[in-house]
């Protein structure tokens, strides 16, 4: 029986030698006192890949090396800040953000550590990437956001303008953006964007942008016409809604856009009924007549299920075929005949609209909360609170950047 257990034992320390070994451990990057090791990278990367719903292939882990690192850094920077001012999240804010990741993967509540974990990423990997993106967004209301404040000549500004340049178009789009400056060669920046735009399609869109993005993540967004660049403006018209652009190169980076929506607006008039919308879009092809039935029953059903806008967003996630969400506050003015027609036949608020057809596909609308008339001192306060998050973001960038330069960062090749 001793021997036996010698044996076992022998075995076990064996076995856990050559596994230490079987990998060697190289210290890729040194971030004032902490380390991030080859080990590191490589649970980060399966991390990214996991969560993107992409093939785990050589040549895009590869690609994307890099960026991850840079990534890595930026979060130890996040962390060692957040302890320098005493700053501190608990584990019940960190499961929160992990349950609303199952949500979002359509996975079991508390499954998401135990699958991952099966896929090679280790839970530490999953809390530190929560754990850096929650102290940051402490930091920035701690140091940033408490210290913001516009001035009534800035916001009467933006008004001024805002009601001039009523009557544009406006595109709700999505963003990868992957920065020419910093860290990042030309050359290799032209490689990501590539590599991201050959995975990339409308289900996994988001995701890619959450992982890859350079700078402040911009998902779902409607901007006007005249405050895009116009390199990206003659590509965003020539866009249907669902469709994907190819990289753009502007003098910052390089960009791809994800269209979501788009509308034509009105001028601006006081007293104005104002509708908060939301809808379901479903791409058809050549007006087939079996096709637009489908999508019509697919629509009665999901009027069955779903009461509320919220309720709306999560199922276009798993609708693969369809896209959507908020269209915004829309003026009666600037809403295409069919739909005022279907909000004026007495829908209610929570409630999926009959299949609207147009020449782009079938639409149905919901509306997310009792219309009301233009009012100027309220979109006063919107504009107020947008140029708000604007200054927040910029400033919050400016502090990463300041952060960097601070720390003794030494970088070995990768």
């Amino acid at each position: 029986m001793k021997k036996k257990i010698n044996y076992l034992l022998f075995l076990f320390i064996f076995i856990v030698y050559n596994n230490l070994y079987a990998t060697k451990i190289e210290i890729l990057a040194k971030i004032n006192n902490r380390i991030i090791t080859n080990i590191d990278l490589e649970y980060r990367l399966n991390l990214a890949i996991e969560l993107s719903n992409i093939p785990n292939e050589i040549k895009f882990r590869k690609q994307i090396r890099q960026q991850i690192l840079n990534l890595l850094i930026d979060e130890n920077l996040k962390i060692q800040e957040a302890e320098k001012y005493g700053i501190f999240i608990s584990s019940a804010e960190v499961y929160t953000e992990i349950n609303r990741l199952e949500q979002r993967l359509r996975l079991p509540k508390d499954s998401l550590i135990e699958n991952f974990r099966k896929k090679n990423i280790p839970e530490i990997v999953i809390y530190n990437q929560i754990r850096g993106q929650l102290l940051w967004n402490k930091i920035v209301a701690y140091r940033i956001a408490n210290n913001i404040s516009i001035s009534n000549k800035q916001t009467e500004e933006a008004l001024q303008n805002f009601i001039k340049s009523s009557g544009e178009s406006e595109y709700n789009i999505s963003e990868i953006f992957i920065s020419t400056s910093s860290n990042n060669l030309e050359n290799s920046s032209e490689d990501k964007i590539y590599s991201i735009y050959n995975k990339v399609n409308s289900s996994n869109f988001t995701i890619l942008a959450q992982q890859f993005s350079d700078g402040a993540i911009n998902i779902n967004n409607w901007y006007r016409e005249s405050v895009l660049n116009p390199e990206i403006v003659k590509t965003i018209r020539n866009l249907q809604i669902g469709d994907i652009s190819k990289p753009i190169k502007t003098n910052s980076g390089l960009h791809i856009y994800l269209l979501n929506d788009k509308r034509k607006t009105k001028k601006i008039k006081e007293n104005e009924t104002l509708y908060n919308l939301s809808q379901i879009f479903f791409k058809i092809t050549d007006n087939n007549v079996n096709e637009i039935q489908d999508i019509k029953n697919k629509i009665v059903n999901l009027k069955k299920n779903i009461k509320s806008c919220y309720q709306l967003e999560e199922a276009i996630k798993e609708e693969v075929n369809s896209s959507g969400g908020s269209l915004g506050v829309l003026s009666s003015e600037s809403l295409d005949k069919r739909f005022l027609e279907v909000l004026r036949d007495n829908l209610q608020v929570g409630q999926l609209s009959k299949a609207i057809i147009t020449t782009e596909g079938v639409h149905s609308i919901m509306l997310c909360e009792k219309a009301k008339s233009i009012n100027i001192d309220e979109i006063r306060k919107n504009i107020e609170q947008k140029l708000r998050i604007e200054k927040i973001n910029n400033a919050a960038n400016l502090l990463l950047n300041s952060i960097r330069q601070r720390a003794l960062i030494e970088i070995n090749s990768i």
